[in-house]
Formats: C-alpha cells, structure tokens, sequence
C-alpha cells in the first residue's frame, strides 16, 4: 500500500469522534484538500459565446449573483456558466424545495434577488412547494429550468418538460408571475432579464419562471446590451383617504394599528407613524421585529396577514368596529374581515402622509391611553415567569428564554414550521427587523431549516438561531451539510419531542382523541455528529447559557442543540385548531340550511 502525503493522511475514528463526544471543526474530507492548493485556471469548452454564459454574466451585471439549486444533465450549461463567471456564487442545495426556501430568506435578508437553477423533470417538480412558498410570501426570484434540447420536442424524451411532456410553464403557472420559455439562443438574455422584471412586480412581486432548454443554452447569443433597470414605482394615496383615517384614529374606542409583513421595505416610516401616533400596535408573525417589541406602546406580536393560520379567535375588528386596510393589491380588501376603507396604495407613502396630516392636525385620544393601560396592566406571556421555570424536563418556553439570552441581541432568530412555532412567535423578543424570520403562508415543514441557509448567506457574519421541531429536521436535516460546506454561523436548535406535536395536540382538540403521531426515535446529537457537525443534548432548564453556545459554536459554526422537551406543554389560543373548529362549525351550519 502507498501510504498517503502526510497532509493527506485519513484520521482514524478516534481522530474523528473523541472521548469528549465532540466533533472536530473541520470534516475529514476537507482536510484531505491541502489548504495551500493554489487555484487552477479555469478552462471549460462551453463557448464564452454560448447563451448560458452570457446569461449568467448578465444576470451578474444586474445584481443577481447568488444561484441556488442542483445541477444535472439539462440544466448543465448554467452549472458551467456559474462556475465560469466571475462574481458569480453557486449555493448548492440538498433539495430543490429547500433551495427556493433559502433563497426566500436570503432575498428577504439581503434585499437582493437570488436566482433558483434546477433540472428538467425531477428537478422541476421538486422545486414546486418553494416556489409555492415564494409566491406567497411575495418573494422576488428568478427560477431557471433546464429541459431537454428543444429540437427533440414531439419525441419521448426522459425528464422533457415541455408541452409534449411535464409541461413546466402549466405546472407552475399558478404560482409564478411570469412562464417564458427561451425561444432561440440569440433571445436567452433579454427573455430571462423580461422574466426578472416581472418577478419584480411593485404591486405583486414573487418568483418568475424562464425554461431554458439544453440545445438554447448551448448556442450562441451575440452581446447585447443591458438595459436600464425599471424603476419601481409608487403609488400615491388619495389625501381623502389619509384624512378620512386619522379622523377615524382619533375617534376610536379601542384603535389598534396591525404591522404586516407589507412594511418590510417601509420601515422608517411606518417606525415614524408608531412614534407619531399615541396609538397601541401588533406585529403578524412575519413583520415581526418591524418595529421592537420593547417599544412602548406594543402588544408584540398576534395573529397573522388576516388569516386563519393563527389569526383564531383575535378579535382586530369586533362588532361595529372599522378596519382601514392599505396594501397594492385591491384583492385581499374584506377578504377576511370587513374593510371600511381599502388604501390601494404604497404602504411608505399612506404612512408618510399620515405623519404629515398628524404634524399639521395633532392627534389626541385619551381612550387609545387607557385602552393600552389596561393591556399591559397583565404579562403578555402564556407562562409570565418562563425565564424562572425550572421544572424537568425542560418546558418550551424555558427553552426559548435560555438561547435568547445565551446568544444575546445580534442573533437572528428563524423558526421551521410546528408547534414549536408558536413558542417562538409568542415568547422570543424581536428588536430589529431582520431579528425574526418565518415563511408562513404555505407554512410548509423545512422552510425554516432551509431559510436558515439563505439568511446566513446573505450576513455571515452574525449569528442565526434556527428553531425546528424533529419532525422538520427528519424533512429537511439535510441542508444542514450546506451550512457544514459553506461554514455558516447556524445554531440548529431541535424541539424533540418524538411526535408531529401540533398535529398530536390538535387532532385531540379537535375530535377529543387521536393517534400519537409520533416519529421514530432519534439521537440528533449523534445524527450532528455524524455529519461532522458540533452537537450536544439538553434536557433540563438552565443547560443552556453564554459559555454553552460559545463553546459549541468554538468553530464558526454549524452546531447543533437536541432538547429534549416537554412534549405536553401547549400555548392556550394558538388559533390554528381553533380556526379550523370554526370552518367546520361554518360547513355543518351550511349543510344543516341545505
């Protein structure tokens, strides 16, 4: 046997995994890479010409720098140009899905427009619960997806995604802005920048879709010449308006103004129109940190974009009470709860001008002051002493209040989707607006433990804090190895707890008994290790403080927190199950009337 160079040499399993149980920074496969290996040049026959590179050089050229995806055989060309062009950073995802899920955050996160790269056929169809999730969320994004050479279409051809097959544009249609298909090589550039556009929508931005099929990306686009950006524009909201609603503010028995995720992108002056207006204020789950939930006047965080995902029983607009709603987009006006009057307008402007009418007016409600006096005379908190709760094992909200403090105030915090959702919603304390992150619309498991990918690419250099429940880590744990590749400053901390614990609780709210819905069994400290990744296991109240995360984040990061919790403590009001009980009263209702 030859032996190896010494910097080559494979570590034994000793090396690898220690007495003390904790793993080395480094994986073994890295170090098998000499650090002082220069850089080769790169070469490549893909034609400098070829529409792929120019693609990607354009897309470059108009900020879009940040690819995520999986590469495979018909989407090749644009794996090639990315690793060609200059400028150009490929995030390489476990799962298609996962890879729109961290681009979501890293858009959110950074404010710059990430593009999706995934394969014909499998790659297509994986991708979709992600993109659903962007379009949702109202998430700008460019998705590019292979297909097999146009000039085969008509045949039977594996993974074809074109009319005669998959059908990519009908399969996303509905939740994407844009579906154009790169009609010749010569036009790639210009109908991916078109699609780019459109994903950039002012009233209604979200994720758009250009197929590039193989034989198009492989022929030859002249240079064309960029063209200027379209600036976005704003709309203005009818002074009419403005004045019809500080009147109405300073009318009010009981006002409230609700924070929604629409502010993002307005936070001066909706933090301005919170100063200006002597008025108490929520956030949904997704403006969450918009304004700090240490401010005065704020009754943090509840209910959601007016639906029934937690929204429940919260009564922002109770009999005879009047909603002023501002959002672009007309549609969502009294979907949900009775509008009085719909702002079709930009949320930056209504709130500017709100200001201006308020200077000028004033704006005194002697009620609004009682009405928040009588709020925060009680704890805003299911459990008011939960820093305090010492019992065993450790309760969530226990948890919750140790990593807070332990990580302290540059962390952000990213929740997956479950019950522990609700725990962090309720109990984590958002100062800033990139503080707290959740993809909840679609409120698919995974999307957290993805985003938690994307928000650290975009700012590597503080902190994310990703709450998952073990069910979503069985999901999508493996996005994990990105933030392992990609030395990512991400601290997994696990809720496990062995069941689908929202389902578990919610199917006995709901019908009085259930199944367990339990999950296999799983030794996530051991599964971190395994991966190469620092973990360790917590069980009792207090475990976790200052020096524990130091120490296990001694690297940079990744690490990993098992906590093994108690599995029985729930948040009175959580509003799901409750929402769903009211629409099944509403069906049975409407089929006794029949």
């Amino acid at each position: 046997m030859i032996p190896l160079p010494e910097e080559q040499q494979v570590p034994s399993d000793s090396d690898l995994f220690p007495a003390s149980g904790r793993v080395p920074r480094q994986s073994y496969i890295r170090e098998l890479v000499p650090a002082s290996t220069p850089a080769a040049p790169l070469t490549s026959t893909l034609s400098p010409a070829s529409a792929a590179r120019r693609l990607v050089e354009a897309l470059v050229a108009r900020g879009v720098d940040t690819f995520f995806g999986i590469p495979g055989g018909p989407v090749c060309p644009v794996f090639e140009a990315i690793r060609l062009t200059a400028g150009a950073r490929l995030v390489e995802s476990r799962h298609e899905s996962h890879a729109a899920f961290a681009a979501a955050l890293f858009q959110r996160a950074s404010g710059r427009i990430p593009a999706v790269v995934v394969t014909a056929g499998p790659g297509i169809t994986n991708v979709v619960t992600g993109i659903a999730s962007a379009s949702l969320e109202r998430i700008p994004m460019l998705v590019i997806a292979g297909d097999v050479a146009w000039a085969t279409t008509g045949g039977r051809m594996a993974q074809d995604s074109g009319p005669e097959g998959l059908s990519a544009e009908a399969l996303l249609s509905t939740v994407t802005r844009a579906q154009i298909r790169a009609a010749h090589s010569r036009s790639v550039v210009s109908q991916a920048l078109a699609a780019l556009e459109l994903a950039c929508s002012a009233v209604l931005p979200g994720p758009a879709l250009f197929v590039l099929p193989l034989d198009r990306a492989m022929g030859e686009c002249t240079e064309i010449e960029l063209p200027p950006r379209i600036a976005r524009w704003s709309a203005a909201p009818p002074k009419q308006c403005v004045i019809d609603a500080v009147s109405l503010l300073r009318k009010a028995q009981r006002p409230l103004i609700v924070l929604g995720a629409g502010c993002r992108g307005h936070e001066d002056a909706v933090r301005a129109l919170i100063d200006a207006c002597p008025i108490p204020f929520v956030t949904t789950p997704r403006a969450k940190g918009i304004v700090s939930e240490r401010h005065p006047r704020s009754l943090r965080n509840g209910g959601t974009d007016l639906d029934d995902t937690s929204m429940g029983p919260t009564p922002y607009v109770g009999p005879g009470g009047i909603a002023i709603h501002v959002d672009l987009d007309a549609r969502v006006f009294g979907r949900n709860v009775p509008t009085a009057i719909g702002v079709n307008a930009d949320l930056g402007l209504f709130a500017s001008a709100v200001c201006e009418e308020i200077a000028g007016q004033g704006l005194t409600n002697a009620r609004a002051r009682l009405a928040l006096r009588d709020a925060r005379s009680i704890s805003p908190f299911d459990a008011p002493d939960a820093s305090n709760d010492a019992a065993f094992p450790v309760r969530p909200h226990r948890l919750l209040a140790d990593i807070e403090a332990a990580v302290g105030p540059g962390a952000r915090f990213v929740t997956d989707i479950g019950e522990h959702m609700l725990f962090a919603l309720h109990y984590l304390t958002a100062e800033a607006t990139d503080a707290f992150h959740v993809q909840l619309n679609l409120g698919s498991m995974g999307s957290g433990i993805a985003g938690a990918i994307g928000l650290a690419m975009a700012d590597p250099s503080r902190p994310v804090v990703c709450i998952a429940g073990d069910g979503g880590m069985q999901m999508a744990g493996m996005e994990a190895l990105v933030a392992i590749r990609e030395r990512l400053p991400v601290l997994f901390l696990v809720f496990n707890d062995g069941r689908y614990n929202m389902v578990h609780h919610g199917m006995r709210q709901i019908f009085g008994e259930a199944a367990a819905y339990d999950t296999p069994a799983l030794d996530f400290e051991a599964w971190a290790h395994a991966l190469g990744m620092p973990a360790a296991r917590v069980d009792r109240a207090g475990e976790i403080d200052r020096a524990f995360v130091d120490d296990l984040m001694a690297g940079g990061g990744p690490a990993l927190i098992d906590a093994r919790i108690d599995a029985n403590v729930r948040i009175r009001g959580g509003g799901r199950v409750e929402a769903l009980q009211h629409m099944s009263m509403l069906s049975q209702a409407g089929s006794r009337d029949r």
